[in-house]
């Protein structure tokens, strides 16, 4: 994105910001002609064959840009420059320029400069890249987009977090200050560190990183120094079991730190361009072919409609793209072939969607021009590992209906009859993959509740691509046998073969601004996604994913042996050296669990599935290569992928083996929070604490200053991270917890677990609930009991001590209530299945009077004991 220096204008004589009005199609069908004129044979590109189809063409299948068809017409993206009144009282002295390239269709503007009351709207200056230029003052300035009615911010602009904990974006409008360049200090540091020093944009980012990477390297010696201090001088002789777990918990803390934060050493935000407007330009008739698959189970058909809608939405060429139903419930069990009533329900709903008329099937049929339903059995299933039999249903549109104007893309639904050993999803995606005859060269995958923006493909797909230099060697090679580039490959741009997939985050509707069961997970989608993306090692995380078809056939599809088959896979192809990349745009949203039973199993499944997957990997690091190397060829090109897989050996064994550390430790390592609990509640119950401190200086120069610089290499490292997203990862580290142990606990035994609907409309209770409700419990109990036994028994002597078990006992339980006050919650009254998650309504006025006055009898209960009185004189 480009940006503009802010002009000092006259006061008179303002031009107004402008909006974006269609023009006819057919002026946008003249203007695109000779794009249109490319053909489909080029490397990005196929033309889908409709294998199922006996109709002979008789058209041309490469129409111009004027009669290929499209759901959403890019005719309707063109624009017309209209102005448009502004409502300001007072006329500023400043015109700033405003810009988004983040797509959509209509697109405002709104700032601090008129408090967020009014939505500017913004010129269409080519499809997806708007601006504006608006009259603001000199001051400090924060705005936002508002994006075809939702919300967002810039990327390309500097942002901040408001004290709502809402990022926007922030502008320092100054006519006086002119554009500078790096100095000569600037320029020597950013090409030793490798930062970005040029772009004011990324200074604040910049300086972040440089803090964090010198108190991450800080960490380690004031780690060892206090851990010395911990065990020769300031444990607790008297009270050695909890000193010991104290030592223990910390130790674990420690580590998941130190591997936590490895992974934030070199974060990306990577600009962003969009698919229709690359530069140079890629035709349309290079665009690659597009699979949509969404994973559906047991979710209810009508819960999918939103979905399906969306994924027909999505702004791409109708006849490059389809949209596929990969349904695991419609044969409800293994070596089922009686169809259950949740498949019958899902028939209907995509006939409903794609318009099929089923009295017109045997019409066509008597005609030769498609077969609408396929049974694929026995010699026809590549894959018997997956299913026994591959049924397909199309809904069309089919033959040259694919290139009609206005045409849907192409609706399947793809069910199997399951083998003893399904494999779950990982068996339903590879029975699309392989057997259903689903041929696009990248794949979407999306959830049955993920529902996409109209841009994400657009957005997404040119992270897979790379621009190809005049000079550059590549061009001068014969290539024919390449699967993706082939002879007539674009000169400009070409399939980057070392990227695997491109992973977005997820986000919810059904989550509020308080998050209080974590959902939104922003400590890693917004924290560690980035910092791994510049290792090129972004994880799979099982939807809003964009994969090259070519890598997932190398790998044999997704890989088995765990319920987390995402990480698994994503493991594998980084393993064989493919790098993934991470699109931070909230392009995809979804249904978060509604209670905090369905998030427990949620995190129970995870945990299991870390563990798994550690286990695995550390198996199958034992195995000899030349026996590995033979076990992945496939098909009629082994060769070629040997020779790709020799010239791709990757380099990154350590950071691979960081991250691996990271994601199978985590269950492991928060058993420290269950000994931090047991300290607690000793400490609150025997008045012992699991240090002893000589003096306050002594203090300082270990457990406070080890603390004050883990502290700041953490929050320097999430500076991306909302205050309120990090105090809920926080507090859910103690709340789920109990899953991690539990998941630890079936990872290692071999439980099996029911499938659970990510929404949560199903096992709205579970125990593990208990656990957290009964520790909350049992530290209020330990709070009364201290102050109680401070006064009475200790004769108000030692105040530090007691002070500082009401202070720990009470970090916990402050952490841990907000969960478990969702809990009684529910128990208490219910709550219908798309209610937010709230806590338990208390009186808090009542509450904070009846503290102040117990703090009051306490306070002149202390001052009427022996030590009391000794210290006071009196």
């Amino acid at each position: 994105m480009t940006t503009r220096e802010d002009v000092p204008i006259p006061d008179a004589g303002l031009p107004a910001p402008y909006v974006s009005e269609p023009v006819a199609p057919h002026i946008m069908a003249d203007d695109r002609s000779d794009a249109g004129s490319s053909t489909s044979s080029g490397m990005l590109s196929d033309t889908r064959s409709d294998t199922r189809s006996r109709r002979t063409r008789s058209v041309d299948t490469t129409p111009s840009a004027g009669q290929r068809g499209s759901v959403r017409s890019r005719h309707t993206r063109a624009s017309m420059y209209s102005k448009a009144a502004t409502n300001y009282d007072q006329v500023p002295n400043v015109l700033s320029m405003f810009e988004w390239n983040g797509g959509g269709r209509n697109v405002f503007l709104t700032g601090s400069w008129d408090n967020f009351t009014e939505k500017i709207p913004m010129e269409s200056v080519q499809p997806g890249q708007f601006r504006a230029a608006v009259q603001v003052p000199q001051e400090r300035l924060e705005f936002k987009f508002v994006v075809d009615g939702r919300e967002k911010y810039n990327p390309d602009y500097p942002t901040m977090h408001t004290e709502e904990g809402e990022r926007v974006n922030v502008k320092h409008v100054d006519p006086d200050t002119k554009k500078k360049t790096a100095g000569p200090v600037r320029k020597i540091v950013s090409k030793i560190s490798g930062l970005d020093m040029y772009s004011p944009f990324h200074l604040q980012e910049t300086i972040s990183m440089i803090v964090f990477r010198v108190f991450y390297i800080l960490t380690i010696p004031a780690a060892f120094y206090y851990f010395y201090w911990l065990s020769a001088k300031g444990g607790n002789q008297d009270a050695k079991i909890p000193w010991i777990l104290f030592v223990v918990a910390e130790i674990f803390s420690f580590i998941s730190a130190v591997i936590g934060l490895f992974g934030m050493w070199a974060p990306v935000n990577r600009k962003w361009r969009s698919l229709d407007s690359l530069k140079p330009p890629l035709p349309e008739a290079d665009w690659p072919t597009v699979d949509v698959c969404i994973a559906h189970y047991k979710e209810p058909a009508e819960q999918l409609r939103n979905t399906v809608r969306a994924a027909l939405r999505l702004d791409y060429p109708s006849h490059l793209l389809r949209i596929i139903i990969a349904d695991d419930g419609y044969f409800p069990s293994a070596k089922s072939v009686e169809r259950s009533q949740l498949g019958l329900d899902m028939y209907q709903l995509l006939a409903e969607e794609a318009g099929y008329d089923p009295l017109l099937e045997e019409v066509m049929n008597d005609q030769g021009l498609v077969e609408h339903y396929t049974v694929l059995a026995d010699e026809d299933i590549i894959r018997p590992d997956c299913s026994k039999e591959c049924h397909v249903f199309d809904f069309g549109p089919f033959g040259d209906d694919m290139y009609a104007p206005g045409a849907l893309p192409r609706l399947s639904l793809i069910s199997r009859v399951k083998p003893a050993n399904h494999h779950n999803k990982a068996g339903n995606i590879n029975n699309v993959l392989f057997n259903s005859g689903a041929d696009g060269k990248v794949i979407l995958f999306l959830d049955a509740d993920m529902q996409p923006t109209e841009n994400f493909l657009l957005r997404t797909v040119p992270l897979l691509l790379e621009e190809m230099r005049d000079d550059a060697v590549e061009n001068t090679l014969v290539l024919d046998d390449d699967p993706e580039i082939g002879r007539h490959a674009n000169s400009a741009w070409r399939v980057n073969r070392d990227v695997a997939f491109i992973q977005a985050p997820q986000r919810f509707h059904n989550v509020d601004h308080a998050d209080i069961m974590a959902h939104r997970n922003a400590i890693f989608y917004d924290g560690i996604c980035r910092g791994r993306d510049g290792f090129g090692l972004t994880p799979f995380v099982g939807t809003n994913a964009v994969w090259r078809r070519e890598v997932l056939t190398e790998i044999g599809g997704f890989v088995y042996g765990s319920v987390t088959e995402d990480t698994l896979t994503s493991n594998e192809v980084h393993r064989r050296g493919y790098i993934s990349k991470y699109a931070a745009e909230d392009m995809a949203y979804g249904e978060a669990p509604v209670s905090v039973a369905a998030a427990m199993l949620q995190r129970q499944r995870w945990a299991k599935g870390a563990i798994m997957n550690g286990m695995l990997i550390f198996k199958r690091a034992a195995e000899e290569k030349k026996s590995q190397i033979a076990a992945r060829r496939r098909g009629e090109i082994d060769e070629f992928y040997e020779y790709r897989r020799h010239g791709r050996r990757p380099n990154n064994g350590f950071v691979r083996a960081m991250f691996w550390l990271d994601s199978t430790l985590y269950p492991f390592l928060g058993i420290a929070a269950y000994m931090y609990m047991f300290v607690a509640l000793y400490y609150l119950f025997s008045g012992q604490a699991p240090i002893d401190p000589r003096s306050f200086a002594d203090l300082a120069s270990a457990f406070v200053l080890y603390y004050l610089i883990r502290y700041i290499s953490f929050f320097a490292a999430f500076t991306d991270v909302a205050y309120i997203d990090i105090l809920r990862s926080q507090e859910t580290w103690f709340s789920y917890n109990i899953c991690h142990v539990i998941g630890m606990w079936d990872a290692f035994m071999g439980q099996k677990m029911s499938w659970v609907a990510n929404t949560g409309q199903r096992n709205r209770r579970n125990w593990m609930e208990w656990v957290n409700i009964s520790i909350v419990a049992l530290m209020v109990v330990g709070l009364i009991t201290r102050v109680i036994l401070f006064l009475y028994k200790d004769g108000g002597c030692r105040p530090w001590e007691s002070l500082g078990a009401v202070l720990f006992g009470l970090y916990i339980a402050v952490h841990m209530w907000p969960m478990a006050a969702i809990s009684i919650s529910e128990r208490l009254k219910g709550r219908k299945a798309d209610d937010v998650a709230r806590g338990v309504d208390l009186p808090l006025p009542i509450i904070y009077s009846c503290v102040t006055i117990l703090g009051v009898l306490v306070l002149a209960r202390w001052s009427s004991t022996p030590c009391a009185e000794t210290s006071t004189g009196f």
